[in-house]
């Protein structure tokens, strides 16, 4: 078993060496292997062009997964439809059905009577046959033929929607492989610009204090943002006198609870699932093939990046329709993490060690694009978005 997994890793090792994976490969198993030899203003510098193109490269990557966010919810959307549209013709046939009985039953209890005898019988038959689908119509499924006629209009503007949705699928799909090619330019630039500014200790510092900043402003931003909407509903609920010393006018109810933080465990102590170049989008709660909602965070890396475990705990290794070749990881802290699309394990169903490598970036499962699936359930139970906590530590 050792020999196997030692030639696996062997051979995707050597297929990493034809890119910028292998280089950073290396960067990622020791970040601050590399002497630190910049000056004060070089590290400022340095972080300032690792992190403007690791912004990029998220721009890139959110706008990429909205896109298929997009493309999924029209193949919903379609879905739908096609399924009204058949519903709605099986209606329509069913009624035409009906309508041809009844107008048979009426000819074949009347016709004889007033058959013409001077003319040819086939035209005769043509002639009573019209004339008892007239009466038919004029008579009790008059109701049924309006009926009809409504239903067949609402097909004909459901076939017409429905090619338009198809239609703007088309170009979503269209604008989706644009802007994966994008995304997946901007990990290669990012790839090359963490390559050349190598990450070394202070480097990594000021990458860490450039985002404890920003994080403190975007805090400040939405503590400003909620005392200012805070103050907006204050302002709708304060009694109002009504004609110069009348009752108060007061709303009725109570106001809305806001929603539960997640438990404080939730990715305590977790590092960096992805083990070299990354870019990540917000996508939790997208609308996902199969009336499915997305839980969890998707992080772009080229194909063969490692995995590393954010956690110490249990690995569990297995293969899945939608995630392809996946991880569960078992928290030692009780946290589990789900990784999805791998291209590969690294070795077996285990015990691990935090920043142990256990698998590479791939686009296995229900994906094209080279990425990492990531969930973070605390205790063990429902997903929570796990985009806060990537973004502490990616």
């Amino acid at each position: 078993m050792l020999s196997e997994v030692e030639s696996r890793s062997g051979r995707l090792l050597r297929r990493a060496a034809s890119g910028v994976v292998v280089a950073l490969i290396a960067v990622s198993a020791n970040p601050f292997g590399v002497a630190a030899t910049h000056s004060g203003a070089e590290v400022e510098q340095a972080a300032r062009e690792i992190q403007d193109a690791r912004d990029r490269a998220n721009d890139a990557s959110q706008a990429m997964f909205d896109a298929e966010s997009e493309l999924d919810r029209l193949g919903l959307e379609i879905a739908a439809a096609e399924d009204d549209l058949a519903a709605a013709n099986a209606r329509a046939d069913a009624m035409r059905t009906d309508l041809q009985a009844l107008a048979a039953r009426s000819f074949v209890n009347g016709g004889a009577a007033s058959m013409p005898l001077l003319i040819d019988l086939d035209d005769a038959n043509e002639e009573l046959t019209a004339e008892h689908f007239a009466a038919v119509a004029r008579g009790g499924a008059a109701v049924d033929l309006d009926e009809l006629d409504a239903l067949m209009s609402d097909i004909a503007d459901a076939q017409a929607d429905l090619e338009q949705g198809q239609e703007d699928s088309t170009d979503a799909k269209e604008n989706f492989e644009e802007l994966k090619a994008r995304a997946e330019n901007e990990i290669v630039r990012l790839a090359e610009v963490e390559q050349r500014r190598v990450i070394d200790a202070q480097v990594q510092h000021e990458l860490d204090r450039q985002r404890a900043v920003r994080a403190a402003a975007e805090e400040a931003a939405a503590d400003q943002a909620a005392a200012t909407a805070a103050t907006q509903r204050a302002a709708v609920r304060a009694p109002v006198s009504a004609g110069g010393g009348g009752a108060a006018s007061t709303p009725s109810g109570p106001a809305p609870a806001a929603p539960s933080p997640p438990p404080s465990n939730a990715g305590s102590g977790m590092v960096c699932p992805v083990a070299g170049p990354r870019a990540f989008a917000d996508t939790w709660g997208a609308p996902r093939s199969g009336g499915r909602s997305h839980e969890g965070v998707d992080m772009m890396s080229p194909g063969g990046t490692p995995l590393v475990a954010a956690e110490s705990g249990y690995a569990n290794f297995s293969t899945n329709r939608l995630g392809g070749n996946a991880i569960w990881l078992q928290g030692s802290g009780g946290t589990k993490y789900y990784y999805a699309h791998l291209s590969a394990w690294e070795g077996s169903s285990r015990a691990v060690s935090q920043g142990e490598i256990i698998g590479y970036v791939g686009a296995t499962g229900n994906t094209t694009a080279n990425h990492l699936h990531f969930e973070v359930h605390p205790g063990g139970g429902r997903a929570v978005n796990p985009y806060p906590y990537v973004r502490n530590v990616c």
